[in-house]
Order: structure tokens, then sequence, then C-alpha cells
């Protein structure tokens, strides 16, 4: 049986938020508790309803063992210093299966009766190659807005490629850029919130705070880092529907670094690894040429199943490539939580 959710609200008054805390100090002390899948939808929603993304928030609390109360200011410094009551409220509603305040409702239904984003041919596009791309998903003045942001979090120029390797991005490509406004604007689009609804069948989908990511052409002192075609879900059975996005913050041609997945093989995952050759390890089998780079312009948004191996490309335009990451998830998503 499932504990119940703690009474331990904390100053923030979020449920569930102590037991994230507890069991990442418990893992960092020696002693780490079991995720249920209850665990990990609730960790899900809580992190997303909070704008936190998961990673950074988790290597906080491994790399500093703060205090609850510490955490809560944390979080509160992350989110410019206060947190809107409306999305504590609905956090809380979402764990304990009561219904949303009527602000929060009429949203949802805004966006559920409003014009499909996705057109027909975009849906048959999507199940028969497992991507599809969201044209103008935000303006191509917001999204230029987004790459200006990078580009002075980065203290890089466009204008004096010397500077783009001048220091280390990140995690590879990866950057730890999360809260500017104009990223946080770009996660409220209506255009990408619907074309999601389209496809999870609903408008209650929680928004995922993720990274961006800074693709600088290749040159002598400088090889693409990666991450090479992969996997961001286990590859044991049973395969739950699930998906992933990034958005274009500047026009992006095929040799530029584009994002490139396998098309289709989310329709033949289980027959293909079923067709491995026995002792084969299914994520170091060579995929590339197999892989298709989607070109796309500055406001565009490609969704992709998760079942399709997918990464980045090495850029041989003259001109970075520059993404923001972003998912859309609803209360009853599922997924092996038995990595393989």
């Amino acid at each position: 049986m499932e504990a119940a959710l703690s009474n331990n609200v904390g100053s923030l008054g979020v449920f569930h938020l102590d037991r994230f805390y507890a069991n990442h100090i418990a893992a960092r002390n020696g002693t780490p508790v079991e995720k249920s899948e209850r665990d990990w939808r609730f960790d899900n929603i809580v992190l997303s309803g909070l704008g936190l993304p998961l990673e950074s928030t988790v290597n906080y609390l491994l790399q500093t063992a703060p205090t609850f109360a510490a955490f809560e200011n944390w979080i509160l410094e992350k989110n410019g210093g206060s947190i809107d009551p409306l999305r504590i409220e609905r956090i809380n509603c979402a764990l304990t299966e009561k219904p949303y305040p009527a602000e929060i409702e009429k949203h949802l239904l805004e966006i559920e009766h409003a014009d499909d984003v996705l057109s027909p041919a975009d849906l048959d596009h999507w199940e028969k190659n497992g991507y599809v791309v969201v044209r103008e998903a935000v303006s191509r003045k917001q999204a230029k807005a987004s790459e200006a942001a990078v580009w002075e979090f980065l203290g890089m120029s466009p204008d004096e490629p010397s500077s783009w390797y001048e220091k280390p991005i990140g995690l590879g490509i990866m950057m730890d850029l999360y809260h500017h406004p104009t990223l946080a604007e770009n996660r409220t689009s209506s255009r990408i919130h619907k074309a999601y609804a389209q496809l999870w069948k609903t408008a209650d989908l929680w928004v995922t705070t993720d990274r961006t990511s800074f693709n600088p052409p290749e040159c002598e002192r400088y090889s693409f880092q990666g991450p090479r075609l992969h996997w961001d879900m286990s590859l044991a059975p049973p395969f739950y529907f699930g998906t992933q996005g990034l958005l274009y913050l500047c026009d992006t041609a095929a040799d530029q670094g584009a994002f490139v997945c396998v098309p289709g093989l989310h329709n033949e995952i289980e027959a293909w690894l079923a067709g491995l050759p026995a002792g084969t390890i299914p994520r170091e089998v060579d995929l590339d040429h197999l892989a298709v780079p989607i070109a796309a312009r500055a406001g565009d948004f490609v969704i992709w199943h998760q079942a399709l191996p997918h990464g980045s490309s090495p850029n041989r335009g003259n001109y970075p490539r520059i993404v923001q990451y972003m998912n859309m998830f609803p209360l009853d998503q599922k997924e092996n939580l038995k990595w393989a």
C-alpha cells in the first residue's frame, strides 16, 4: 500500500515535496529508497509544477544536503522569489485528485477547444515517422529574444566566431540555463500546448523545465560533443507512449548540427530489439546511417516519440544550432522504471 501524503507541507505548502527531499537525502547518506511508480509520477508533477529541472535539483540536494527549509528557499530563488499560489494549488489538487481551481479549469478548456495545431497530414506523419514539426510555435521575435538570452548567458557574441570556443558550454552542448523570462514564456505557448494535447488526447498537461543547448560549428580546435543517437527510456518492455521536444531558437539547416532521429522505429521497436543477435547491446548498435536531420526555422518546435533513437549532429555550417528543450506530460503518464 502506498504511503499517504505527508502533512509536512513546509512553508511553500506543497504536498510530496518533503518526500522527494527525504528520499534524495537518504540516498546521499547511503540508504537509497526504492522509488515507486507513484513516487516517480508525483516527483514529475511537483518538479514541473514548481518549474524545477530534475537533474540540477537532484544535484543540489546530493551535493549540498540542505535543510528542508533551505531547499524551499532555493526553490523560491529559482522562481524569482515568489510562486503563484495557483501553481501550488494545482499541484496539490493533482496529487490529491481534487478538482482544479476554476481559473485553471478555464485555461485547460480553452486549450481543449482551440483550433487544432496539428493537421490530419501532421498526425499521419506522426503515426508513420514518430516526429512532427510545429511551425511558428512561438513568434520569430520571441525565438530570437531567447537566442539572445543564450548568448548573454554564455558571454559570447554571434558576430565573433572566436568567442564560441573560449570556454566550455556545459555538459557537452547542454547548458544549465533554465529560468530566463523568455524561456519561461516559451513554456506557455498555446500552440505548443495544443500540439501536445492532440498527441496526448488531453489538455491537462504539465510542462517540463529543461536545458538549453548550444552546438557550434566544428573547426580545428573543436569537435562535436554529442549527444549522438540515443534513447532516454528503458529498452526493456513494457514500452509506454511518451514524448520529447525542442524549440529551435535560430534558423537551422540540415547540416548545422540539426536534431536527428530514426523515423518510424517507434513502430517496430519491439520487433527490432527481438531481432538483434544474442548478446547485442541495443544502445551500442550503430544507426547513424538511418538518421535523418530535421531542419527548421527559429520558432519551430519538434516533438518526437520517445521510442525514436534521437540526438544532435555535428555542425558543419557556419552558425551555432541553439535550442530549448521542453516536454509536456499528463497526470497518468507511465514509464518503465527498470532501466535496460
